[in-house]
């Protein structure tokens, strides 16, 4: 009796649970992200490689702007 309790318990713990969907989900339009501008990063001494990507306003935050020596080439 004992071994046919314990089986049911472990089975009702172990059963799915359906919930109902009382709210249509709507999917969630991703915002546009903002434009990214890379540069290879060499370090002096170092054979690694860098590559660092920031948007333009995080450029020009360090006062550096990409699109202006992008443009001078």
């Amino acid at each position: 009796m004992m071994i046919a309790t314990l089986l049911t318990a472990l089975f009702a713990a172990t059963a799915p649970v359906v919930e109902p969907a009382t709210q249509a989900t709507t999917p969630v339009a991703a915002a546009p992200r903002a434009k990214r501008y890379c540069i290879i990063d060499r370090r002096e001494g170092s054979l690694q490689k860098g590559k660092i990507c920031r948007t333009r306003d995080e450029w020009r935050a360090r006062g550096f702007d990409p699109v202006l020596v992008l443009t001078r080439g």
